[in-house]
């Protein structure tokens, strides 16, 4: 499974925004922003924006996997203490880890 990121600056009236699509496998499956009023104290640029995106697909990801373990068993409800995960959801841990 191959992640990767397109990255873009953009400037705005009153500062500027990073951009990123997350790609999984030549997949473009996020967007995310993140927007600034002044400097950034990123590590490096595009660092929270890449993360905002993982995070923001592994939440996608657990709660697709939640719907379909309630459609199979027919439940309403998963308890707190069950885990959820996949390969995305370790690949995008993984990846998230290095950033």
């Amino acid at each position: 499974m191959e992640i990767t990121f397109i990255n873009n600056f953009v400037s705005t009236r009153s500062g500027f925004r990073h951009e990123t699509l997350l790609s999984i496998d030549t997949t473009i499956v996020r967007k995310s922003v993140a927007r600034y009023l002044n400097r950034t104290w990123e590590s490096y640029a595009y660092q929270s924006v890449m993360k905002q995106a993982c995070d923001e697909e592994i939440a996608f990801e657990i709660e697709r996997l939640k719907a379909e373990y309630k459609e199979q068993t027919g439940k309403k409800r998963v308890s707190k203490t069950m885990v959820f995960t996949n390969e995305k959801i370790e690949a995008l841990t993984k990846k998230r880890s290095e950033l």
